[in-house]
């Protein structure tokens, strides 16, 4: 006899960044249920899917949505001006709800080193809601992920095809990468099994990491011609001389430029060991294969 389909809730899913994580879900089977404050047009791109109205920040709506849920899925939303307040509030709010409706399982991705607190405020959101989670009393597994491979290079291609990569920080520098489109698998295959629970955080990052001097290389490889990475000089001045009017504004940018220079100083690597190890059974994509396949596209 076979089990029935686990019911999925995604909060925070309801944007294009999430999309490659949702599809994967749809693709995957499961009984899934999206909560949006505007949930005609999420419906209209998920057909596949339920779609409440309500807002992760209102934890009634979010007991509600997660009645009869085998299990959550938290993406929370970047702060504007490096300001993590914002995403930390949204989080209490979440795991208010959360807790009110009981939740079994609650699948949050974070990022690299939140064990550790950060001067940048994307990253020191994610280590503030890893405490918060950690003391909900809320069954939990966290993906730290690395740099999304659909984030950093899709959206570039067509500069890509003119042999430029957009990336303007120290060459010397190493990042771990990670598919969005391998999210939705693990969690299927993995973690909504029975004893998925892993009750901690694990670097859900590539078998390999790579210094940007590496990337390029790849990028020739998967491509058939020389990429090259954009100059520190001038575009990173440039970028980070407008932070004021980012955030004057209000724009992304004013929270991703700080980001920018901790990459250039640090660069955005796990330390903890790889996934392969671990869980044998499951296959990472690896940066080559996604860079052969954006290209053939």
């Amino acid at each position: 006899m076979s089990r029935p389909r686990a019911k999925l809730v995604a909060l925070g899913c309801s944007g294009p960044v999430a999309a490659p994580v949702i599809n994967g879900f749809i693709e995957g089977g499961l009984s899934l249920r999206i909560l949006a404050r505007c949930p005609e047009p999420v419906a209209r791109r998920y057909p596949g899917a339920e779609v409440a109205a309500g807002s992760m920040s209102d934890p009634v709506s979010v007991s509600q949505v997660l009645a009869d849920a085998d299990a959550a899925f938290l993406m929370t939303p970047m702060g504007m001006r490096n300001d993590p307040s914002g995403e930390i509030a949204i989080a209490k709010q979440v795991l208010e709800g959360a807790k009110a409706a009981g939740l079994g399982h609650l699948i949050y991705t974070s990022v690299l080193h939140a064990d550790q607190p950060s001067p940048v405020g994307i990253l020191q959101a994610k280590y503030e809601i890893e405490r918060l989670i950690k003391n909900a009393g809320i069954p939990y597994t966290i993906l730290r992920c690395g740099s999304y491979m659909e984030d950093v290079f899709d959206p570039r291609l067509k500069l890509l095809q003119k042999g430029r990569f957009l990336f303007p920080i120290d060459k010397h520098q190493t990042f771990s990468y990670t598919s969005q489109a391998d999210i939705p698998r693990f969690v299927v295959t993995e973690l909504l099994q029975p004893g998925g629970i892993l009750n901690r955080a694990i670097d859900f990052v590539a078998i390999q990491s790579y210094p940007i001097v590496e990337i390029e290389k790849q990028l020739a490889e998967a491509a058939g011609f020389a990429i090259k990475t954009t100059p520190k000089f001038p575009v990173f001045y440039l970028f980070y001389a407008l932070l004021p009017y980012f955030r004057m504004t209000k724009h992304r940018f004013s929270s991703v430029i700080p980001l920018m220079q901790h990459f250039d100083r640090n660069g955005y690597f796990s330390v903890s060991g790889d996934m392969q190890s671990e869980f044998p059974d499951f296959r990472m994509t690896s940066l080559p294969d996604h860079l052969r396949r954006l290209f053939e596209t």
